[in-house]
């Protein structure tokens, strides 16, 4: 039962603040959205550079918050809420949220990777519970804020909790593990996602690496053993008892005769136990590797293999990432949520062996800084040799990928820039018909939503 079962006395304590008014009623769940509180929550005040969660304290306690965390008392309170003042409220709720870690007796697994993070996260807690009561993310809540929240929220009787950790910086994944302290790590992949902040692949390796650095001796680790930098993450792994996974030869769990499809993928792992056959109801060629990554791990934990193979046939996709959904005969492809260059590239790599007529509508990458124009020049060439009939890209960066995909032999009138979504809207309506493949992808900040929901208003999916 998930229960946090706190005083605001306890609670004072281990965040180390003064309690100002004590009611004594035990919190059950902890809330930083002032909108979604509800009778008997702690709510935590967050102060970001946009906003303070302070102004929304007298509505908070009209909703029934039976305490709140602050860093101000010069805010207007009343009735029985109970209010504990701290210097800085993020640094509480962290603090509680490790205090409830060390609480659980649920075995912690944190999965990070420039790309498939989320998948994998989400394949592994359905293998897991499967077996037994499992906990993971909810959504993408998998920094700062959202792990602790994460971590809050898990059922006391989970035997497992996975967890998914985000990072654009150096120091962030070992904050992270400072709150969670894992029992054992997953890494996806290394990809040029964010490289314009951290400045190279191998700063990507050494920031995903931190996941590794406070595991205890012996801890079950998975790493992409395709990597150019495997020696790198096993060398801050050595102490672990860490697998690989991909398609190289010396792999411990080594993908073969992949097959893709429209609506499906199968392939075989070899494993120290024997070779597997592995099929999926999901689709892309970087959906294989996430599956491997995900029974690798669960089978290190000692779950049957075969019996974790059987389960992820009735996995499906996290909302926006490559789900395919079909509307008046028209093929859609959603991957809106984030794009980097080697997300992008698996998602023209499935585009291309799809039938009928084919659209993409690309937008920006993000956080590429000084390679920004030569990754959208590459992912330009790569959209021409997808055999697209027509290419609608939206954004800045994505001039240099419409420059390029020309230049790579697309005709020029099959290729359209647009400076906003309403643009590339407007456009599709007049495209789009029965038979064709549409397939949406782009950084989140562009908000792609915007054009599936002016396309089709009534289709009922998180897109966030």
């Amino acid at each position: 039962m998930n229960c946090l079962n706190y005083t605001p006395k306890q609670i004072a304590e281990i965040c180390s603040g003064e309690l100002i008014n004590n009611n004594n009623e035990k919190i059950k769940k902890v809330c930083i959205d002032s909108r979604k509180v509800e009778k008997g929550d702690l709510f935590v005040a967050l102060v970001g550079e946009n906003h303070d969660a302070h102004k929304f304290i007298p509505s908070v306690i009209q909703q029934g918050a039976a305490a709140i965390i602050v860093s101000s008392t010069e805010i207007e309170t009343t009735g029985d809420t109970a209010v504990i003042k701290v210097a800085d409220t993020l640094t509480a709720l962290q603090k509680l949220a490790n205090f409830r870690r060390n609480e659980l007796k649920s075995f912690f697994i944190a999965v990070t990777g420039s790309n498939g993070k989320t998948t994998t996260r989400s394949m592994i807690a359905h293998i897991l519970s499967g077996f037994d009561k499992c906990s993971t993310t909810s959504g993408n809540l998998n920094n700062h804020i959202g792990l602790p929240l994460t971590i809050l929220g898990i059922d006391t009787e989970s035997k497992y909790s996975v967890l998914e950790m985000g990072m654009n910086h150096f120091g962030e994944i070992r904050a992270l593990c400072n709150i969670a302290t894992p029992d054992a790590a997953v890494i996806s992949n290394i990809g040029p996602a964010h490289i314009g902040i951290l400045g190279s692949l191998e700063n990507i390796a050494k920031a995903k690496s931190e996941i590794l650095e406070q595991l205890k001796p012996n801890s079950p680790v998975v790493l992409p053993g395709d990597s150019e930098y495997i020696d790198l993450l096993k060398k801050v792994a050595e102490k672990t008892n860490y697998s690989t996974f991909g398609e190289k030869e010396n792999n411990n769990y080594r993908i073969t005769d992949l097959n893709m499809k429209s609506d499906s993928i199968d392939f075989k792992i070899v494993t120290p136990v024997g070779i597997k056959k592995v099929e999926l109801n999901i689709v892309g060629h970087h959906n294989a590797f996430n599956a491997t990554a995900a029974l690798a791990i669960c089978h290190k934990l000692g779950c049957d293999l075969d019996k974790s193979i059987e389960r992820l046939k009735t996995f499906v996709p996290v909302g926006a990432r490559m789900e395919s959904v079909k509307k008046d005969g028209i093929e859609i492809l959603l991957d809106c949520y984030n794009a980097n260059p080697a997300s992008m590239q698996e998602a023209l790599r499935y585009l291309s062996i799809c039938s009928g007529h084919k659209i993409a509508v690309l937008g920006d990458m993000r956080e590429l800084g000084k390679m920004s124009d030569e990754l959208h020049r590459k992912l330009g060439q790569q959209a021409a040799a997808s055999g697209l009939d027509m290419l609608i890209c939206v954004g800045e960066a994505v001039r240099n990928t419409v420059d390029s995909a020309i230049d790579n032999g697309m005709n020029p009138n099959s290729v359209v820039l647009f400076d906003s979504c309403e643009k590339a809207s407007d456009l599709l309506k007049k495209q789009l018909n029965k038979g064709i493949t549409v397939l949406f992808k782009a950084s989140r900040g562009l908000h792609f939503e915007k054009i599936v929901y002016n396309l089709w208003p009534d289709l009922k999916m998180d897109l966030h």
